[in-house]
């Protein structure tokens, strides 16, 4: 299969002059800015002198303490120009929380889209302020928050300098908001539990972009200057937060246990129906270090997950659905193994068309029926410079499918801040009924250079005996992504015998090849804004 696009884009932007900005030799002001090349801003994060109340106003006396930050820059429709409406940023923190507050300048309030106030609503339709924190320093990983003006949230972890996102994460913070006739305001608490850094180190550095939207304007800001081809969670184009001191973790300690019981009596309901019936099971979260979290499941309960959002297949292929269990979120992404790559990039591919390890594969039939998980365990985090993924769990017999076994052991390990390369074993074993298996084995590499190009290779096998031996899937693709060109090009196969037990892959048996070569010219002139 060959997929050919060619797209020219043309961006027309003001020529106009700002009153802050780098400097020619003779001393005026420049604009604009070059995103890609200008230096990334420092700021500092202050520890407050006394308790902070979370109700949008900013007027606790730590407040007047912070020091101010702003100097947003806009990566659209203005690029490297000042963005229109300031937005001012303070940063505290004590022993349990860190605080961000933040005012952003209005013209008036009707100018204000807010168009949900749902947990984790569509940012790209409303005003919104945003955070991203690199708690490691690792120019890689993030966690990210975002809020609307009515104090709506939406949260989300990154990993691999924004090649992999994680909606489904939801992180512990308290919010408030205020509007009035000249900005609208943000406080928020977050508590260190609720974020993976260091605690042994002496002085805590953190990596940090801090974003702004103005949707009446179609104007997207940010602290740390970025082209719009990037997120805000592109972390190796970060600013850096210093002055946290050092920081104590806690104990990172959360125990979820759940009773269900139920009676069915009547007239009605059947003989073999009717009855009670109980249930228990318990999660258990613990911060082993810094980096490693381990999360234990005994009888996994399904009662709080989200629906599925309702997809309609129009073709012979199977549809990927995002898992949804919290069990299994945090820190999924360092179990990727996928067609994924950054959203930069045009690559006629993702993670709904080959994902390695796909978790919905555990304890849900292909359908979306629950079948009850016995228990199991799984420990995520980073081991110096490496990340590391271990699972498994275990399945009960239903008279869809027989008890089983599954493991996952993932490996990766960063290169040069934004390269890696990595391996994982999938094992898919009954544990009644003839034990029947299945096995998979991959690696992979994510290399980047030059700052533009991406090369993103993996080569994967399974092995079972019910699909006739052994299968292979593989890939080599090379992408580049400049303020002009937006250039990519792949080879991928997939042998009919390839059939990962626990992953997705949307077709067996083909050979695909894509290519794509996009002209972005962006031309400024006074005469269109």
């Amino acid at each position: 299969m060959l997929a050919l696009s060619l797209l020219a884009n043309f961006t027309v932007v003001s020529a106009q002059v700002g009153e802050q900005g780098p400097e020619d030799r003779a001393g005026h002001r420049v604009w604009p800015v070059d995103p890609d090349t200008v230096p990334r801003p420092t700021a500092n994060s202050t520890l407050a002198s006394g308790p902070i109340s979370i109700d949008g106003r900013l007027n606790d006396p730590s407040w007047a303490e912070a020091i101010p930050f702003s100097g947003f820059i806009q990566s659209k429709p203005d690029a490297g120009f000042p963005a229109t409406d300031a937005t001012e940023v303070r940063l505290l923190h004590d022993a349990n929380h860190i605080y961000i507050g933040a005012i952003c300048s209005i013209s008036s309030p009707d100018d204000l889209t807010i168009t949900s106030l749902e947990r984790d609503y569509e940012s790209l339709n409303s005003d919104a302020f945003g955070v991203a924190f690199d708690t490691f320093l690792d120019r890689s990983s993030s966690f990210m928050f975002f809020v609307n003006p009515k104090g709506a949230v939406r949260d989300a972890q990154s990993f691999d300098d924004a090649r992999i996102r994680d909606l489904a994460w939801d992180g512990i913070l308290e919010v408030r908001t205020r509007i009035d006739s000249t900005a609208w305001t943000v406080e928020i608490a977050i508590p260190l539990t609720a974020l993976r850094f260091d605690p042994t180190r002496e002085e805590q550095v953190w990596g940090a972009n801090f974003f702004r939207r103005v949707r009446s304007k179609d104007e997207d800001s940010f602290w740390a200057p970025i082209d719009r081809r990037y997120k805000v969670y592109t972390m190796s184009k970060a600013g850096t937060i210093r002055g946290l001191g050092q920081l104590g973790a806690g104990r990172n300690l959360q125990l979820k246990p759940y009773v269900r019981a139920a009676n069915i009596a009547g007239s009605r309901p059947l003989e073999e129906d009717r009855g009670g019936e109980y249930d228990v099971g318990v999660d258990l979260k613990y911060g082993i270090t810094s980096g490693l979290a381990l999360d234990l499941t005994y009888r996994t309960d399904f009662s709080q997950v989200e629906v599925d959002r309702e997809q309609v297949n129009l073709t012979r292929f199977s549809l990927f659905f995002p898992e949804q269990r919290e069990f299994f979120v945090e820190n999924s992404g360092m179990f990727a193994f996928s067609d994924a790559l950054s959203r930069e990039f045009r690559t006629g591919a993702s993670a709904r068309d080959f994902t390695f390890f796909h978790s919905r594969r555990i304890g849900l039939t292909d359908d979306g029926r629950p079948i009850p998980i016995l228990g199991g365990g799984r420990l995520t985090g980073r081991l110096g410079g490496s990340e590391l993924g271990l699972l498994n769990m275990q399945t009960a017999s239903t008279d869809e499918a027989p008890a089983e076994n599954f493991t996952a052991i993932r490996f990766q390990r960063t290169l040069f801040g934004n390269s890696s390369i990595g391996g994982m074993f999938l094992n898919r074993q009954a544990t009644e009924g003839g034990r029947s298996y299945n096995r998979g084995y991959g690696v992979d590499a994510n290399i980047g250079l030059f700052g533009r190009m991406m090369i993103n290779s993996y080569l994967a096998v399974t092995d079972s005996p019910s699909d006739e031996g052994t299968g292979t899937a593989g890939r080599v693709s090379v992408a580049w992504r400049d303020q002009l060109l937006n250039i990519s090009a792949f080879a991928k196969r997939v042998e009919d015998n390839f059939n990962p037990g626990i992953g997705f892959v949307r077709r067996r048996g083909i050979n695909h090849r894509y290519g794509t070569f996009g002209v972005h010219p962006r031309l400024r002139t006074s005469i269109v804004h």
